[in-house]
């Protein structure tokens, strides 16, 4: 489980940005359920703002510590500084993995890793690893494996350890790899767009299909049932949904191209969900409520809060531009970014001081007022 990132001049963040899931004791029982963190994060603001290089933040760490060993040693690394200054970038991320508390923190610039350090807490926090450039300068006795392996200026030494077939990081690497994102550097991806990469995806997979399938029909009861078909073209064979509704006893079949909006966005990006969940996982996730009625999303995100089907502690961390979710989310489990002379900055909404917002008391009329920011400013 994640319980806090971060960045420093990355994108349009110049300084720090922090985004916490750790849940404080003033917290209300029905936000914790038991627990000193969320599953749960939204984040909201302006066009522009910056949300989603807040999710670009987890991207970046995901791919470079899971694949950075697999890009050609002169390739430069995939970030991009505020406006493209030459002052190191920073991240930083505290997670959980078999219940040994990790931090991760990482300096670097397009060309060249300055600083990798991994603290490990158990009953304290010990730096159990450190690379400057590359050299290992620390590595922890439990790790002395890792002294044989060659480091390169554009690779992470998780990414390095695995490819080398070294086990001491394994956890870590699983944490990085569990991390499920419709994020790329250019932002929102359309890259699992073709339904028939999904279709062929899901025929494989009945456990998927069978998840998917269950919640469209929940939320458009009048499909009765999807089916998947194949045709041979000349590039090989192609897979497509059928989906049946039932008219006066008789089965009519419409074509996914017919299909709502909402209905198509579902049948795409439902397999994440249960990426998520069945790993424990976290869901990464721009433009959340695109093409979903309002209803629909608090009922998506109760795949996360609810303990019965989220046994595993998967979380979701979603931008939108709905504002009504604000009021399901309440102030613990919201994030507003804004942006001022081309900078961004983001807060939690129960760092904001004062009792103008309340755990009785509707954020949304609040929001829209524009006295707690997040809004466009027209």
């Amino acid at each position: 489980m994640i319980l806090e990132y971060g960045a420093k001049n990355y994108f349009s963040f110049k300084e720090w940005v922090t985004i916490s899931f750790k849940l404080g004791q003033q917290c209300p029982v029905d936000i914790t359920q038991g627990d000193d963190f969320t599953k749960i994060i939204g984040v909201k603001g302006a066009n522009a703002s910056g949300k989603t290089n807040v999710l670009k933040i987890l991207n970046f760490l995901s791919k470079f510590c899971i694949s950075s060993f697999n890009e050609k040693p002169e390739e430069l690394i995939g970030i991009q500084s505020f406006f493209s200054n030459k002052k190191h970038t920073e991240f930083y991320v505290e997670f959980k993995c078999n219940d040994i508390l990790y931090k991760y923190e990482l300096e670097l610039t397009e060309n060249k890793i300055y600083r990798e350090t991994i603290y490990k807490r158990v009953k304290r926090e010990v730096k159990i690893l450190e690379r400057i450039k590359n050299k290992l300068v620390l590595c922890n006795a439990k790790y002395k494996k890792l002294n044989i392996i060659t480091l390169r200026d554009n690779a992470s030494i998780i990414s390095t350890a695995h490819q080398y077939g070294n086990k001491e990081l394994y956890d870590i690497h699983t944490f990085f790899s569990h991390i499920y994102t419709n994020v790329n550097f250019f932002g929102l991806t359309d890259s699992i767009q073709d339904e028939s990469l999904v279709s062929k995806f899901l025929i494989e997979n009945k456990n998927y299909f069978d998840f998917v399938k269950k919640l469209i029909i929940k939320y458009d009861p009048d499909i009765s049932d999807i089916e998947i078909k194949t045709r041979e073209i000349e590039t090989g064979t192609r897979y497509y949904p059928i989906f049946t509704y039932d008219v006066d006893a008789v089965h009519n079949f419409l074509t996914f191209h017919i299909q709502s909006s909402g209905t198509k966005a579902l049948y795409k990006y439902l397999s994440r969900y249960k990426d998520a969940l069945d790993t424990g996982g976290l869901l990464v996730f721009d433009e959340f409520d695109i093409n979903l009625h309002p209803d629909i999303l608090p009922d998506l995100l109760s795949l996360f809060s609810n303990k019965e089907i989220n046994k595993k502690g998967a979380q979701i961390i979603f931008t939108t531009h709905n504002t009504s979710i604000l009021d399901f989310l309440g102030k613990y489990r919201v994030y507003l970014v804004n942006k001022e002379h081309c900078e961004s900055y983001a807060y939690r909404l129960d760092e904001i001081p004062g009792d103008i917002l309340r755990n009785d008391r509707d954020i949304s009329p609040i929001y829209r007022s524009g006295k707690i920011g997040g809004i466009p400013k027209l």
